[in-house]
């Protein structure tokens, strides 16, 4: 069944503006953890998304990846190997946008997580 996009754009729009906001905050960088602080690291992502482990959120668990470069922003979705594997970019179905078309990044990343 498709559903006709417009269904989408209020979702769409808070989307835009905090993946305008994330963007203009990414170029900080942030250090690569210890061996000593990786325990627990991922357990505030776990208790949001309601489950006990790891494996449990990685089970339905999808990604993309957000790439700006040339003024542009690239989506990449990422196939779940897992676990043990993480994920992968799936290359041949990445799409891109002009860095101000934040709303079609938006929709793009909506089609991609339904």
């Amino acid at each position: 069944m498709e559903v006709d996009p417009s269904v989408y754009l209020p979702i769409a729009a808070d989307i835009a503006f905090g993946l305008k906001d994330a963007l203009a905050k990414s170029a900080v960088v942030v250090p690569h953890p210890l061996q000593g602080e990786w325990k627990g690291l991922f357990e505030p992502f776990q208790d949001a998304a309601g489950v006990r482990s790891y494996a449990a959120f990685m089970k339905a668990a999808q990604c993309v990846s957000i790439d700006v470069g040339d003024d542009q922003v690239e989506i990449t979705p990422q196939r779940n190997l897992g676990p043990k594997e993480g994920f992968e970019p799936i290359a041949d179905a990445a799409v891109l946008f002009p860095v101000e078309d934040e709303l079609g990044a938006a929709s793009a990343l909506l089609q991609f997580l339904s």
